[in-house]
């Protein structure tokens, strides 16, 4: 079991992308959520909103969610952080597998 965890730059963006997974079966769910981010930028410090989205899906379709991101993403290089989960409850994972096979 898998959550990537993608930052987006609005949350069209992250409801888009959100949609086209779980209709692609590559995520069994995405929870999204509004974010404020601060980055440098140049020598100031920018704070822009925006969303993130929470991918909740299994091993073999990291790959292919990456893919969907990477073509979707509208500004910039999208950062992907993927993290293996030690533990889940069973009932979830059941269902998370049936809903990404």
């Amino acid at each position: 079991m898998i959550f990537i965890y993608v930052p987006c730059q609005n949350l069209d963006t992250a409801k888009n992308i959100a949609k086209l997974l779980v209709e692609k079966r590559m995520a069994g769910k995405v929870d999204i959520l509004p974010t404020d981010s601060f980055f440098r930028a140049g020598e100031n410090v920018a704070e822009v909103a925006g969303a993130a989205m929470i991918i909740m899906t299994i091993d073999k379709h990291v790959q292919d969610i990456e893919d969907v991101v990477r073509e979707h993403y509208q500004d910039g290089v999208p950062c992907m952080a993927t993290i293996s989960l030690y533990r889940l409850n069973r009932d979830f994972k059941d269902w998370l597998i049936a809903a990404t096979d």
